[in-house]
């Protein structure tokens, strides 16, 4: 992986960890990275993906799910 900059403290780093991936509609995405130590920081991202797909099981089995999501 080449050198990325930190989405918190904008620093580069050749440990780059992937924090946050953006989808979009009508535009490719955005993929935040962040270096080692600012990684911990950022808050867990939820799988919009799989939220999508508990919620169309709960609704075809008439079920109530957790999602995650506030």
């Amino acid at each position: 992986m080449t050198r990325q900059i930190c989405g918190r403290c904008q620093q580069s780093t050749d440990e780059p960890i992937v924090v946050g991936v953006e989808h979009g509609a009508s535009v490719g995405g955005r993929t935040t990275y962040a270096c080692p130590d600012c990684a911990p920081s950022f808050p867990k991202q939820v799988d919009v993906f799989a939220v999508a797909a508990a919620l169309r099981r709960a609704r075809e089995t008439g079920r109530a799910i957790r999602t995650g999501c506030a």
